[in-house]
């Protein structure tokens, strides 16, 4: 064995140790092009490593006979080897024009979704030939664009159930290698076109580089790790201070305030990617950043997520909730977004001896004297009217949200209670006049409503009720909601 094969193979060797890339007894899904790069992968999967691989080749479509000779190519050295196969025929073109994207993020696409039904139907490990020299090109291309310190992290040896073995080698190792053991592989013509960015990077960027610094892809590993090891340090504090701040209904805007900048614009990205699918910029993080350190203001990124500072909650949320209903149901209700809406009848006994109750809890209790007819917990619609009890007027939902300068980001997520037509309750407003609990007062209900995962019981047995404040009054923190109309922490504030 030469002396640079036995290099090569204690660089992949070492790489896939390292990050425990191989579990004993797994299976491995290889994405084989039949490149050189994706050829000596497998054969050092299947040789060196032993590994029971699973071969899956994706014809584009995109250069006719071609593709069809790489494909062809692909099934007779898997037949030869006795290496399984599955290959998928896709009209990538097509897609792109269908999706509005590049060739490239639609192949892309498109690769990893057949890679990830084999893994799930096969319990596998997805393994992909990216080299060294492919992470260089990837940290170049991220710098013309714009990037933070995770772009200049290049391509990470592992992301999920994502393995990339070859990640410590240049390309030129991965053609030793194919020498050495006289492995055949074909050469994508479109590689040598200069219409990709990428193949622009690789023909005229990297020799140029090479030239002023020979090791300069080896300069460039060096780095990412460096970079990658403080990114994760960052990511870790930030991920640890969003759990610190979150409540049901947002985020403590006194302890993402609290954040050194690098760790904020981190912790904005979580809050983001929590609340949907964003395609995130640094200008995005950086807006958010500005409302967090403000503790006022509003802005919106991509993906339609609309972020907003107010009091001292910050407000994270699609740009428009979807309207639900549900019926009314005992001991507790649970919405379509996954909050419970717990209830607990209150006898007169308990009514009349009205000292025993806290305000805030006849805050968030109805009079159940009078006949519900199809009660239903809903948000809000068009046209709504809500008569507050004691307030002596009517007014519209609008109106009532806009004087308590209630964040707008949060009057979708409001639940309601409505009986044969009237609103008779709104979460952190209260009971309507009709439904006020009165001295004289036979029966009540209270109400309570628990964030989505809060693990609310729904037997509606006393000791959680006796816990919570419902028959003493003694506790009660009231929903994000309430503390926001109120303007403290509850109708017990005024």
């Amino acid at each position: 064995m030469s002396e640079e094969i036995a290099i090569i193979k204690e660089l992949v060797q070492g790489v896939i140790a390292e990050f425990g890339m191989l579990p004993p007894g797994g299976r491995v899904v290889v994405g084989l092009s039949g490149g050189a790069d994706s050829m000596a992968l497998t054969h050092f999967l299947v040789y060196q490593e032993k590994a029971e691989v699973l071969a899956a080749h994706v014809n584009h479509g995109l250069r006719g006979a071609e593709s069809d000779a790489d494909e062809a190519f692909v099934r007779k050295w898997c037949a030869e080897n006795r290496i399984p196969l599955r290959v998928l025929h896709a009209d990538v073109k097509r897609l792109a024009e269908e999706r509005k994207q590049g060739l490239e993020e639609c192949g892309r696409e498109v690769r990893y979704a057949f890679f990830q039904e084999l893994a799930r139907s096969e319990d596998a490990r997805i393994a992909t030939a990216h080299t060294l020299s492919d992470s260089a090109e990837t940290v170049l291309l991220n710098l013309a664009k714009g990037t933070g310190v995770r772009g200049l992290c290049g391509i990470p040896p592992v992301r999920g159930n994502i393995i990339r073995p070859l990640i410590r080698v240049v390309r030129e190792q991965v053609e030793v290698y194919c020498r050495f053991y006289g492995l055949p592989y074909v050469t994508d013509s479109s590689n040598l076109e200069r219409d990709f960015a990428r193949n622009r990077v690789r023909l005229d960027v990297v020799p140029v580089l090479k030239r002023i610094n020979p090791a300069f892809e080896k300069e460039i590993a060096g780095m990412t790790v460096r970079l990658a090891r403080d990114e994760a340090f960052l990511q870790e504090q930030a991920e640890q201070a969003v759990q610190r701040a979150e409540t049901p209904h947002g985020y403590n805007l006194a302890v993402l305030k609290a954040l050194a900048r690098p760790v904020l614009v981190r912790a904005a990205a979580v809050v983001i990617r929590r609340a949907g699918d964003a395609r995130l910029e640094s200008r995005h993080l950086e807006a958010v950043a500005n409302v967090i350190a403000a503790g006022k203001g509003a802005v919106s990124v991509a993906g339609g997520i609309q972020i907003a500072a107010q009091g001292n909650t910050l407000f994270v949320a699609p740009e428009r909730t979807e309207p639900w209903s549900v019926p009314v149901l005992f001991p507790v209700t649970q919405t379509p977004d996954g909050r419970s809406i717990c209830l607990k009848k209150i006898n007169k006994n308990a009514v009349q001896t009205e000292n025993k109750f806290h305000n805030l809890l006849f805050h968030n209790c109805i009079n159940c004297d009078t006949i519900w007819t199809n009660p239903v917990f809903r948000t809000r619609r068009a046209g709504d009217v809500f008569r507050p009890a004691g307030r002596g007027v009517s007014k519209s939902l609008k109106k009532l949200f806009n004087e308590a300068k209630l964040e707008p980001l949060l009057r979708d997520k409001v639940i309601l209670l409505e009986s044969g037509g009237e609103i008779l309750w709104i979460e952190g407003f209260g009971p309507a006049e009709s439904a006020r609990v009165l001295p004289g007062t036979q029966q009540a209900v209270a109400i309570r409503v628990e964030p989505a995962g809060s693990g609310a019981r729904a037997d509606g047995s006393q000791d959680e009720w006796e816990r919570d404040g419902y028959t003493n009054g003694e506790r009660y923190s009231g929903s994000a909601v309430q503390r926001i109309v109120s303007g403290g922490n509850g109708p017990a504030d005024r």
